[in-house]
């Protein structure tokens, strides 16, 4: 009976020692990883449960962000690693397609070039889903060819690079001025430039889209592509102004997601050097910035090029992702009124998690 007593001791003196649930029970992530295999998919579900329960099903938040929603759930479906997350992403990406048929059934009268945008969006994927709808194909791809470059991009990538001088809207009277204006010539307003970087980035997901989709934004991916050795150097980081920064870290993960098809293949170091150097060196600045948003976007992009456990930067990105994520099984700013700051950090940090079934790696771009 002592030594029935003496183990129990022990043990629970043990317990008390490493805490509750360690050992860990599951495959470490690598050796020594402070999270597991197990830990890290049931992240990622949670994740995935709170941009489908929470804002995908919420009737307001995928009226407005439906397009970009069936975006996420159709590329988790279909670059998982994972079956079970594969058949979690498709099952809720279907439904949501079918919905979004019938919330978007016909065109509005009438349509901002933005709004025609997010349609084509909306429309590829859902078609990608198992939901097409040929009549609304055509009539998307016919209302699109009405508009002009200049509506869709703000510049035309086949004969030049994206401005510097371009207004954004005045904020005083929201009229949109001619490019090279610097003051609202209705009503006297100082007017703000659009970062190049940020015309760059929209450029390539708008045509890359269109593209894809077999509707034409304006203008066509390998235009845009074409001026990616214009864009480099990304801009450093600055003391109280970093919009510079972000516009390049986004411009950078953006030419990696478009141009390997969201993740669908991997890329070579040596085609876009500047842009892998230029993330290695700069994710640890989202943990800095407590940005789980910007981290998934530094992880998926890095690994697409290759990067695994192996490498440091991996695993200090995972250890930072898994130690942030929300109660509610979201990442970011639980406080965020916007239903975008809420389900995008997630999706990235989905994104920057997950494991991926590579098809090939790329072969360089002809620029």
């Amino acid at each position: 009976m002592r030594l029935i007593f003496a183990c129990v001791f022990l043990v629970a003196a043990a317990i008390a020692v490493v805490g509750v649930g360690s050992p860990r029970h599951g495959t470490p992530l690598w050796p020594g990883s402070r999270y597991t295999r197990e830990e890290r998919d049931g992240a990622i579900r949670r994740g995935l449960d709170f941009i489908y329960n929470s804002i995908a099903r919420n009737p307001d938040d995928f009226r407005e962000y439906g397009h970009d929603l069936l975006d996420a759930f159709y590329n988790i479906a279909v670059t998982s690693e994972n079956r079970e997350l594969r058949r979690m992403a498709w099952n809720m990406g279907h439904e949501r397609a079918i919905e979004y048929r019938r919330i978007h059934a016909t065109l509005p009268a009438d349509l901002w070039p933005s709004d025609l945008t997010d349609l084509v969006f909306g429309e590829d994927s859902a078609t990608r889903l198992g939901v097409p709808d040929a009549r609304m194909h055509t009539l998307l791809r016919e209302t699109a060819a009405r508009l002009s470059v200049i509506d869709y991009l703000a510049f035309d990538p086949a004969i030049e690079p994206p401005p510097s001088n371009f207004p954004k809207a005045c904020k005083k009277c929201g009229h949109q001025n001619q490019r090279g204006a610097t003051v609202c010539t209705r009503c006297g307003e100082k007017l703000t430039m659009w970062n190049k970087y940020d015309l760059y980035q929209d450029a390539l997901i708008n045509t890359y889209t269109g593209d894809r989709a077999g509707i034409t934004l304006g203008a066509h991916y390998v235009d845009v592509l074409h001026w990616l050795p214009a864009l480099r150097p990304y801009p450093p980081r600055k003391p109280g102004d970093n919009d510079d920064y972000y516009a390049g870290v986004y411009t950078v993960t953006h030419v990696v997601y478009t141009y390997n098809d969201y993740s669908v293949s991997r890329l070579s170091p040596a085609c876009f050097p500047e842009e892998f150097e230029h993330l290695k060196a700069n994710l640890r600045e989202a943990i800095a910035d407590k940005d789980p948003e910007t981290m998934g976007e530094f992880l998926d992009s890095l690994r697409s090029f290759g990067l695994t456990f192996a490498d440091q930067l991996i695993r200090t990105g995972f250890d930072y992702l898994l130690s942030v994520q929300n109660p509610d099984g979201s990442w970011g700013d639980v406080k965020d009124p916007d239903p975008y700051g809420r389900y995008h950090p997630t999706w990235t940090s989905i994104d920057g998690l997950r494991d991926y079934r590579w098809k090939r790696v790329l072969p360089c771009p002809a620029y």
